[in-house]
């Protein structure tokens, strides 16, 4: 009998561990989840371990978003089927030994050569036949499916995936370069795709880059940088993408290898010399697909680069603008609450509809824009160390837009600060200009909102297609209004559908922006920001130098890029009340023995004997 208690008493005691250990271990679960919760992590980690928490989530959202958008790409390459990635090795081409790929790469551009000389001389039958050979080869500028590593071969080594279409030729054939692929679209065709490639990143970029060093282009590029949650990105992809009969300027949108370059450059898997190679030979090797299928139009010679989301901005700006210091480059912007809103907004549509924001889609080759336009690839937290405290106040979804946007114009203001240097004039684009804003005074008269939008929108094209010497026919201004117009009432109901935003919250983000010092809050613009007119400049006539909350102060009046003054006396009078940034020198520094050659005599005539 009492045996038979000591045993109840034990299995009880056994009983009851287990159920204490479940507990724990319950209790453990549920406190790991709980911390998951951001709400539950501002309550309890300082600001700095939040800020490393969040970093985390954003790395890991934006490798995720990186690994679906090349299986996206492989996706469409393999014409809608879901192929394993042991069968689709079996069929890849390793292309490894350096002869190899000086083979391909030289097979290419003679392949684009031959193709450009045979349409100068269509009528010898002998190049019509050359032509004919050269077309169904494999050697046509390839589509980029993706860079990754192959853990199966090397461990440190990224290789490129490229995939050759069968046939592509023909004006406006494909959307592969550019552009929805939507079969209801009248400029697309079906593209069939035959060799697949993989290859050393660097070496054959390195290849690519020597070639292209030494051969001359006739078609010019546009990069246009984001600081608006992806609201440029829209408006401008729809322009060129709707007005393409018009205009026939081919988009490169958003491409994700891009957003791929930018992340191994933040994690050091690849130096900045090496990120400038693979950058000018994969930007030329899209141009010289585009050449190659005919869909560059004879006007402009003109391609232009919309790079992924404001979150990219920061890495990829001023590498672009050292690569090719003479192209064209365009800043859009637009207020950081609004981007909040409109990056936050993103990620809700998802959440609750569990389909994709209109707003957020992409080409197939694109890099998604609810994470490319909200993930900050370069944290402002060395330059800013009170930042995570202000961005702790935030819920997670905001922190990062505010981040995101302030790190892209932090990129702009510090490229313009050195730009005597670094040759960066770009076209500021407020996108105010062409959706939105009050009725402005110029001329003595009431310039209203459709007008200074159609003039916004002439100044931009006219910059982005070269043809600012040269009127753009009114057809062409008639198309691109009417497309923007339809924007505008887009844009509009999305304003309307955005949660609306208390002025606790408001101020919250404010401060995050305000700390930085160079960026003024509220309705400001940026340094340069071109002023919508017939007479438009890259550069501002006048340059405020003080805070938001000082006096503006003043700075020399700088010249355009023809070497003469920037604006008129009516550019100073808008210049002053709307300017966003100021260089952040003080006034009474000025206060020297020096003279002052602005407000007085470069010499002063007294001091001369005889002369008092």
């Amino acid at each position: 009998m009492n045996d038979n208690n000591s045993n109840n008493n034990s299995t009880s005691s056994i009983d009851s561990a287990i159920l204490y250990s479940a507990m724990s271990a319950s209790f453990f679960a549920t406190s790991l989840l709980a911390l998951q919760s951001d709400f539950l992590s501002r309550k309890f980690l300082s600001p700095l371990k939040l800020y490393a928490k969040r970093r985390q989530d954003q790395i890991y959202k934006l490798d995720k978003a990186i690994s679906e958008s090349i299986q996206r790409i492989r996706y469409h390459v393999n014409e809608g089927h879901h192929i394993d990635s042991s069968v689709e090795r079996q069929v890849m081409d390793l292309v490894l030994e350096r002869e190899e790929i000086h083979k391909l790469v030289k097979d290419m551009m003679i392949a684009c050569s031959t193709s450009s000389k045979s349409r100068r001389s269509v009528s010898s039958a002998a190049t019509s036949a050359k032509e004919s050979a050269v077309e169904g080869s494999s050697t046509s500028p390839p589509l980029i499916v993706g860079i990754s590593k192959d853990l199966t071969m090397a461990k440190d080594q990224y290789y490129i995936h490229l995939a050759f279409a069968l046939s592509e030729r023909g004006h406006h054939g494909t959307q592969d370069s550019a552009g929805p692929t939507t079969s209801s679209s009248s400029n697309t065709t079906h593209v069939q795709y035959g060799r697949r490639v993989q290859i050393p990143l660097l070496t054959f970029c390195e290849t690519l880059a020597t070639e292209f060093e030494s051969t001359l282009t006739s078609t010019a590029m546009c990069f246009i940088a984001d600081a608006s949650s992806s609201l440029s990105s829209r408006v401008f992809s729809a322009l060129f993408q709707k007005c393409s009969s018009c205009l026939e300027i081919p988009l490169v949108q958003e491409p994700a290898w891009m957003t791929t370059v930018a992340l191994l450059l933040r994690r050091k898997e690849i130096t900045e010399k090496q990120a400038e190679k693979i950058l000018y030979s994969l930007c030329r090797m899209q141009v010289l697909k585009l050449e190659w299928e005919q869909r560059i139009g004879s006007r402009h010679k003109t391609v232009v680069f919309v790079l992924p989301g404001q979150g990219c901005t920061a890495v990829l700006l001023p590498l672009l603008q050292k690569i090719f210091p003479c192209e064209r480059h365009v800043f859009a912007y637009d207020g950081c609450v609004d981007s909040v809103k409109r990056g936050t907004a993103m990620g809700r549509w998802n959440k609750k509809r569990g389909v994709e924001d209109p707003a957020s889609l992409v080409p197939f080759y694109g890099m998604e824009r609810n994470v490319s336009a909200v993930v900050p690839l370069a944290p402002m937290m060395k330059k800013l160390p009170q930042l995570p405290d202000l961005l702790a106040k935030l819920s997670k979804d905001m922190a990062s837009v505010v981040e995101a946007w302030m790190s892209s114009v932090d990129a702009m203001i510090e490229l313009k600060e050195n730009e005597k240097k670094n040759m960066y004039t770009p076209f500021v684009c407020r996108m105010e200009f062409l959706l939105k804003g009050e009725n402005v005074e110029e001329d003595n008269r009431v310039l209203m909102l459709e007008e200074r939008g159609r003039l916004a929108l002439c100044n931009v094209l006219q910059y982005i297609t070269g043809s600012r010497s040269r009127a753009l026919d009114d057809a062409t201004l008639d198309a691109a209004q009417s497309v923007l117009m339809d924007l505008r009432r887009e844009w509009r109901k999305e304003v309307a559908g955005f949660v609306e935003m208390s002025q606790s919250t408001r101020t919250e983000i404010e401060d995050c922006v305000f700390l930085h010092k160079m960026i003024l809050i509220g309705d400001k613009t940026l340094p340069d920001t071109v002023i919508p007119k017939v007479e438009w400049s890259l550069k501002a006539a006048k340059k405020l130098t003080s805070c938001a909350c000082c006096f503006p102060g003043e700075e020399g009046e700088g010249d355009d890029e023809d070497g003469s003054q920037a604006d008129d006396k009516e550019d100073n009078e808008v210049m002053v009340d709307e300017f966003a940034v100021s260089t952040v020198k003080s006034t009474a520094s000025r206060n020297t023995t020096y003279v002052d050659g602005k407000s007085k005599f470069a010499f002063d005539p007294s001091v001369f004997t005889g002369m008092k």
